[in-house]
């Protein structure tokens, strides 16, 4: 019997379970986008705005901030969808936002750019990875691959920012000064380099799932993680339905992630501004260098952490998507299931 479930992106119809099969990929849970027609049995959806149907049949759902209101027209077995006014974007979904971003700025040393910027010559969406593979069995491959690339382009946008800043941190009288300074900056540069090899590992393994030609360069993943609350509709898909156990896990599990997402945004938001109050201080003879160098620990920490739990709550979500979603569920709607708003 089909259900309709509105959400915050999208108006959904309930489809027949997946079935994973004994040989469907293993799912570790650790593992910005085209206009997809949305109708899916979930997406993400802050959970204090829930949508209500309408007389006429169209149900009022809650867009992303910054996409423009718009009528989406209504599909076989699907009402209309009717945005209205969107929620401010959390602290978790606005870091995203900027720590996602291209590295455009020149390197602080050098003249020559902070990142190359051939690495984001090949811009790959969600849903034409999908595509592109021809497999549906491979979406949940695909997704995780996807996004431990996306995290892997922040990562070493973060350890570029941090070197360029400790590369700026002049020395003080002390010569132990120069010394500790030059140590942290070596341990920033082996750290780019070490990103950039995460990188290419990451994108060479989308690369491989998505069946990309080899003459192509690496992909750059446009689609962002998601940071906001994610509504499962649990209680209605398996109303009559017997969810496995790991299901259970991952509905009850991601509200808390998503908490530790807005919460670490917020540690890290408070790590860069310890790091530049630090900075100041130095540079006017009033906190010894150990001072500095401990706020850089610190927020090179909490930037971690943040990424991999964006990186784990948005898995986790494609595994629960892709436990209630069939497979004759088209790509671009599966697509829609994963990401706030869908980008060209």
């Amino acid at each position: 019997m089909n259900r309709f479930l509105a959400t915050s992106f999208c108006v959904v119809m309930l489809v027949p379970p997946a079935s994973l099969g004994d040989d469907s990929p293993p799912v570790r849970p650790d593992a910005p986008n085209a206009a997809a027609e949305p109708a899916a049995p979930l997406a993400a959806e802050p959970a204090a705005a829930p949508a209500a149907p309408a007389a006429d049949g169209t149900v009022s759902v809650v867009v992303p901030a910054g996409s423009p209101p718009a009528a989406v027209p209504p599909t076989a077995g699907s009402p209309a969808v009717v945005p209205s006014a969107a929620p401010p974007p959390g602290p978790a979904t606005m870091l995203i936002a900027t720590a996602f971003e291209p590295v455009k700025r020149p390197a602080a040393r050098g003249g020559g750019p902070a990142i190359d910027p051939a690495i984001y010559s090949r811009p790959l969406s969600l849903r034409e990875a999908f595509e592109r593979s021809g497999d549906r069995t491979r979406r949940l491959w695909i997704a995780q691959a996807y996004w431990k690339v996306s995290v892997a382009f922040a990562s070493l946008a973060w350890a570029v920012d941090a070197r360029e800043r400790l590369e700026t941190t002049g020395p003080g009288a002390d010569p132990y000064d120069r010394s500790a300074l030059d140590v942290a900056v070596a341990s920033a540069a082996a750290a780019v380099s070490e990103a950039k090899a995460d990188l290419i590992v990451a994108q060479q393994e989308l690369s491989d799932l998505a069946r990309l030609p080899v003459v192509e360069p690496p992909p750059w993943p446009v689609d962002r993680p998601l940071g906001t609350a994610y509504v499962t509709h649990f209680d209605a898909i398996f109303a009559q339905r017997l969810a496995t156990g790991r299901v259970r896990a991952i509905n009850r599990s991601l509200p808390l992630k998503q908490e530790s997402l807005d919460a670490r945004a917020k540690a890290v938001a408070a790590a860069e501004s310890a790091v530049a109050a630090a900075e100041q201080d130095h540079a006017r003879g009033k906190r010894p260098i150990e001072a500095v160098l401990a706020a850089h620990a610190a927020m090179a920490t909490q930037r971690r952490q943040f990424l991999e739990l964006v990186r784990g709550y948005n898995t986790d979500i494609a595994e629960y998507v892709m436990a209630v979603a069939d497979f004759s569920v088209p790509d671009d709607r599966f697509a829609a299931m994963l990401i706030g708003s869908p980008s060209p």
